[in-house]
């Protein structure tokens, strides 16, 4: 609920609940004073009003006319009776002595002086809880003696204190239900801002773990999904900061320690030419295709670098090509196969049966991945004390929307602790870091980002035999949507 709903509402409330809570409240009153309807309240007082203006127009004719009935105490007792009745009572003396007092006001108010009350009447009297009008006149009995007759009348239906307790509670509905939903509405205005707060204040002091939940789904709400989106998002740019750093760091090692092993190698070899060491034609020969094959490495482990760095900032342009995957391994298989066996390795490629299989792919960046992943095997392969059979076998085959590719060798396998780490970033095998057998490291990463810059995924894994299988799943291209005749003329 947005703030300014919650703020109409509560507003509304403010109006409407003392409202109802007053009505509520007039209707226990009416049920306890025996009323079923409001109409009940002024019927009764207008038929009081009424039954007081006919007994008095009774007394006045009584005083006029037949003075003498206000002697007899059977006549004065059925008249307070009848009074009593409309709430309203006579004070009577007979020369200045009280004849007559309302039994039903001795009884509302026992401690009242009603001499005093006759003898300096007042325009209005209270007598226990209700208000009184008074009406004081002269008359003469029929022997001529003087009398005073004091009407007492209640004006108000009900009690006193029953108008200022009413508005006292009238108003103690409007002062509670106005705190509380000022409570309320604050409450849940402030509490989500407290805690947008405490967590700026956390972001203010680097702790970007914290998260912050969000309650709502009004303004307050958006902007608590906002400020948890941005926290989400900082923490992820900050991380991803430390770990290029962190890589950076680890980069600058690796090519320090890498670049320095030829360079002294070479520098070496100059060495020895320089001081006559390389003293025939056969030892200078040697020292200088050793040489050549030192800068050679420099020159290929530099360009992975490149390459590498290129890939890991995703700066490298990917030439997407539709290409049938099996024929294209096919042509670069063969290409490859003389050269593998010179090294005195068998390839062997088992195309599937379903041709052709489509794919999208950059040729040039998919002929780096085998090609690195060939030299892989043919590099540990290398390392075989027993001499057995070098053989490399390529498969095929579609899966669903995915083209698997498979490359296994006969070589030793890999370690199963260094399965899951082979294609990180300068990560070996042969710890020992030997140019001649570890590699540069960043053979098998750069073919990690390279397939993944395909939407693929590679894999290692160890063969039933013993030897390594790398596995790559590519994406099938999408199949173009066959124009209809009726199309055929359409601007798409």
């Amino acid at each position: 609920m947005s703030i300014k709903v919650k703020l109409y509402m509560s507003y509304l409330a403010m109006v409407i609940v003392p409202f109802i809570l007053m009505i509520g409240f007039m209707m226990f009153v009416f049920y306890a004073g025996g009323m079923q309807d409001i109409r009940q309240y002024f019927e009764v007082e207008k038929a009081e009003k009424m039954s007081q203006m006919l007994i008095y127009g009774e007394l006045s004719y009584v005083i006029e006319n037949d003075a003498d009935k206000l002697n007899s105490e059977s006549y004065l007792n059925d008249l307070q009776s009848r009074l009593s009745e409309q709430w309203a009572g006579l004070l009577i003396t007979k020369e200045g002595k009280l004849v007559s007092i309302p039994p039903f006001l001795q009884v509302m108010s026992p401690e009242q002086d009603w001499q005093k009350l006759i003898d300096n009447p007042p325009e209005k009297a209270t007598l226990g809880l209700f208000r009184f009008e008074t009406d004081a006149f002269s008359f003469h009995y029929p022997d001529g003696s003087e009398g005073v007759m004091l009407l007492l009348r209640r004006y108000d239906v009900v009690p006193l204190f029953w108008r200022p307790a009413g508005t006292a509670i009238g108003l103690a509905f409007v002062a509670l239900t106005g705190l509380l939903l000022t409570y309320f509405v604050s409450r849940s205005i402030i509490r989500p801002i407290e805690q947008l707060k405490t967590a700026a204040l956390q972001i203010k002091d680097g702790d970007l773990s914290q998260q912050l939940v969000t309650t709502g789904r009004g303004e307050i709400g958006q902007l608590s999904a906002a400020f948890e989106a941005m926290r989400i998002r900082l923490k992820y740019s900050i991380d991803q900061s430390l770990q290029y750093e962190e890589n950076r760091k680890m980069l600058l090692s690796h090519i320090s320690h890498d670049l320095k092993t030829p360079i002294s190698a070479i520098k070496g070899y100059v060495e020895g030419i320089m001081d006559g060491i390389a003293n025939t034609d056969e030892k200078r020969e040697r020292y200088m295709q050793t040489i050549y094959r030192k800068a050679e490495d420099m020159d290929q482990l530099i360009d992975e670098l490149f390459l590498f760095s290129k890939l890991d900032l995703q700066t490298v342009a990917f030439d997407f090509k539709t290409l049938d995957i099996s024929r294209y391994l096919e042509h670069f298989l063969e290409e490859q196969r003389f050269d593998l066996e010179k090294s005195g390795v068998t390839l062997h490629y088992e195309a599937a049966a379903e041709l052709p299989i489509m794919i999208a792919a950059d040729p040039d960046k998919l002929s780096r991945v085998l090609t690195n992943i060939l030299n892989n095997c043919v590099k540990y392969m290398g390392q075989q004390a027993d001499g057995g059979e070098k053989r490399i076998d390529v498969s095929m085959r579609a899966e669903d929307r995915h083209v698997l590719i498979e490359l296994e060798d006969t070589g030793p396998g890999i370690e199963e602790e260094d399965l899951p780490h082979i294609f990180d970033r300068f990560y070996r095998a042969e710890q020992s870091r030997n140019s001649e057998t570890g590699g540069s490291g960043l053979g098998l990463a750069i073919v990690k980002q390279i397939i993944e810059g395909h939407g693929g995924v590679v894999w290692a894994e160890n063969a039933i035999h013993g030897g390594a299988r790398f596995c790559l799943k590519l994406p099938l291209a999408t199949t173009p949507k066959a124009v209809t005749e009726h199309e055929e003329h359409t601007h798409h």
